[in-house]
């Protein structure tokens, strides 16, 4: 028994190997798997034959290749093998989307979010059906997983939400939430910002490295690590929550009760609010958005360069220390500092000039390659890596 037991892990071993290579790769050859996975030829082919039988992989014509011979027929994952859920909570919206198993969105539902734990649970599950009622066809049985990005502490073993403050949520179990309408279909959830990192790493800006840092600024503030190509949660899963760390002893009153955190520095609604009450002050035309107050830094009005100094300042720092305490391979930043490219250039000029213990190139920093999408993206191929496991291929 016990060697039947190893030679069905090994062969479910082997299989999430070569799914995901076809995944990660695209297109690729029985020969080329052989290659790259060590494997013999003969044990490639079969689980391969397997895997077409099963609907997940597909042959796709003769790869063209120099020289004489038989050509070798390229394969990739069947992308209408089955689908994927993946579900953005967000500080303002919740997006659903349905995804084939390429990555590539089928259908998307977009809708406000909801507070607390049982309003919140309620529009998952009507955001689930509206989304899928818009597939034709589309039955639970080809869903293969859920994947969910949310704000706040997640305890993913327990599939929960520990808490979070932006969605007012405390041990909020979403296998439990969605297990009354998907019963048996695995659910990956994420911290949001973590999400959107994978998604850079997997297939963004930062597709050829293996470490990252993901800052986004928007309504809130957070950052996702990637390390060695995985994931950095931390203990807990508190690594990146640096939005309560007060650097203005002077300055606004924190929603977590602390005076002058980072995020009444550098979110959108205190910049808004800030820029008003000092425009009021001076008797200048008031601000109705951070867009308006992006152009009108950029047109160089000379009153908003204490408040967009003090931005800087308080980013540089910020991403200074991070980079001094990992070193990543490449910043990416995500918010509303992109749209402002006199930031954007002051922020790559204060890091090239910072005393790192090498000089840092500007073009470490990078602009998101998804905006508000990332952690959607990232939630589905997370799920897509689990559904590749194997474990529900067999």
């Amino acid at each position: 028994m016990q060697v039947k037991g190893n030679l069905q892990l090994m062969k479910e071993i082997n299989t999430a190997m070569i799914m995901n290579l076809l995944h990660r790769e695209g297109k690729i050859t029985r020969a080329e798997l052989t290659k790259m996975t060590k494997l013999s030829a003969t044990t490639v082919s079969v689980l391969i034959e397997e895997l077409i039988a099963k609907n997940f992989v597909e042959e796709i014509g003769e790869k063209i290749t120099p020289g004489a011979g038989r050509r070798a027929i390229s394969l990739q994952i069947n992308k209408d093998g089955g689908y994927v859920i993946g579900i953005s909570l967000g500080n303002n919206s919740l997006i659903c989307a349905v995804m084939n198993l390429h990555g590539e969105c089928v259908t998307e539902y977009k809708t406000k979010i909801a507070i607390g734990n049982d309003s919140l649970a309620e529009r998952i599950n009507s955001a689930l059906k509206a989304c899928m009622d818009q597939v034709e066809n589309l039955n639970v049985d080809l869903i293969l997983g859920i994947g969910i990005s949310t704000p706040g502490i997640i305890d993913e073993q327990e599939e929960t939400v520990l808490y979070s403050s932006l969605l007012k949520l405390n041990n909020f179990n979403l296998r439990k939430q969605i297990g009354a309408f998907f019963p048996n279909i695995p659910i990956k959830i994420v911290n949001d910002s973590n999400a959107a990192a994978f998604a850079e790493h997997y297939f963004g800006a930062a597709k050829s490295k293996s470490s990252l840092i993901y800052l986004t600024i928007n309504e809130g503030i957070g950052s996702g690590i990637i390390l060695g190509s995985d994931i950095h949660s931390g203990y807990k899963g508190g690594a990146g929550e640096i939005g309560h760390i007060p650097v203005d002893l002077n300055g606004e009153l924190c929603t977590c009760g602390q005076q002058g955190c980072v995020e009444t520095v550098l979110t959108s609604p205190y910049v808004l609010m800030k820029c008003r009450r000092l425009a009021e002050e001076m008797k200048l035309s008031v601000p109705q958005t951070i867009e308006e107050i992006i152009a009108r830094y950029e047109n160089g009005e000379a009153w908003l360069d204490p408040v967009f100094d003090q931005i800087l300042n308080v980013v540089r720092l910020m991403l200074a220390s991070m980079i001094n305490f990992i070193s990543p391979e490449i910043v990416i930043v995500e918010g509303w500092l992109n749209k402002s490219e006199k930031l954007t250039d002051k922020l790559r000029a204060a890091l090239e000039a910072f005393p790192f213990p090498f000089p840092f190139s500007g073009d470490r920093i990078q602009p998101a390659t998804f905006g508000e999408k990332g952690a959607l993206y990232g939630s589905a191929t997370l799920m897509l890596q689990k559904i590749f496991s194997a474990s529900v291929l067999k």
